[in-house]
């Protein structure tokens, strides 16, 4: 596949995960806890692209968002633009990344951008610790399920070759 296509699938990959997570998620909801969908594809995206791109793809899912919570607005513009940056230091053309480390990756992008949500939305004391207990850590777990099951059919579970 050369680069052109690899973009391509990238951008409807990140276009299905914004559309997913506006249509799909609510069904998939356990109670209050739903998954990221949008995280799991911003991480795949910097992993595979590095850093700016992790940015770029993230200023702009961030700013989707952002035109559906008017309340926090900027908070996921932030959050995601730093989250894909920080992933995209992962890249697979620098490093290769195990499919377990995949996952603790993901992990790590969900917690880092759940924190820095909260920052930047203005949670403050008890309150930014609930929603980071109660909220956070269970959607967490739950978009950590789904993510290996996406990576594991995006990859086999094997370090891609470059």
């Amino acid at each position: 596949m050369n680069a052109r296509h690899g973009w391509l699938l990238d951008i409807v990959i990140l276009l299905g995960a914004l559309l997913l997570q506006q249509t799909l998620v609510r069904w998939l909801a356990i109670g209050s806890v739903r998954p990221d969908l949008i995280l799991i594809a911003l991480t795949a995206v910097a992993l595979r692209h590095g850093p700016i791109a992790g940015l770029y793809a993230g200023v702009v899912l961030g700013l989707v968002q952002d035109i559906y919570v008017v309340e926090t607005l900027g908070a996921n513009v932030l959050a995601k633009a730093m989250v894909g940056y920080a992933m995209g230091f992962f890249e697979e053309k620098v490093m290769k990344v195990m499919a377990a480390t995949r996952v603790l990756l993901l992990a790590a992008a969900l917690m880092l951008h759940d924190v820095l949500f909260y920052v930047a939305a203005g949670y403050r004391g008890g309150f930014f610790w609930e929603a980071l207990l109660r909220q956070s850590l269970p959607s967490a777990v739950y978009t950590l399920v789904l993510g290996a099951v996406a990576f594991y059919f995006a990859t086999g579970f094997k370090p891609r070759e470059t």
